[in-house]
């Protein structure tokens, strides 16, 4: 009787240590992921950053701009500052509002140029921006490519079996997406 009771115990201790380190494991996992998504929607953030630094370079370079590109300018402007603030405040979605506005408006800008191009005093002005902002937006991709990869991880690890079962009712992440990339460029003058 004392044996069937040590072997009955001992297999009660052994399937809580199994139940114990399994949701350790589950728990920590979900930690770990859930901060590296955190910290690659930080560099998505870094990247849209430097990429429109580089627009605030351009700007400064353009004299007597129509008055449709000042209205894009002005646009982009307003919504760096609002990009700025959200980050500032630790707004994400403000600074992802300001992102979507900032990238339609450069979207809109790029493409009014490459229609338009006698419109500026200089071909090297556009052609430098436009090898600067491509590989920006190189930049951005990749960092969005991350992220959605860290999105994924952290996903699959809180919906995995028996991962599922020691989380609860953990809402996945988003994958990152901008509205306007991959969309057709508008046409004008047309």
């Amino acid at each position: 009787m004392k044996k069937q009771l040590t072997i009955i115990l001992s297999i009660v201790l052994l399937l809580i240590a199994i139940v114990s380190i399994t949701w350790v494991g589950a728990y920590n996992g979900a930690i770990e992921k859930n901060n590296d998504v955190i910290e690659k929607k930080v560099g998505v953030h870094a990247a849209m950053a430097a990429r429109y630094e580089k627009v605030d370079a351009f700007i400064d370079a353009i004299e007597g701009a129509n008055e449709t590109v000042q209205g894009y300018l002005d646009t982009i402007m307003e919504a760096r500052e609002a990009f700025a603030n959200a980050i500032a405040s630790n707004n994400i979605d403000a600074a992802d509002e300001a992102i979507d506005t900032i990238d339609g408006t450069f979207i809109n800008l790029i493409s009014y140029m490459e229609n338009n191009p006698s419109s500026y005093n200089t071909v090297n002005l556009y052609s430098g921006y436009m090898a600067e902002f491509s590989a920006a937006t190189n930049v951005v991709t990749n960092a969005i490519l991350t992220y959605n990869s860290s999105v994924t991880a952290y996903n699959n690890h809180i919906e995995r079996f028996p991962n599922n079962l020691f989380l609860g009712a953990r809402e996945a992440h988003k994958p990152y997406s901008v509205e306007n990339y991959n969309k057709p460029l508008p046409k004008f003058n047309e």
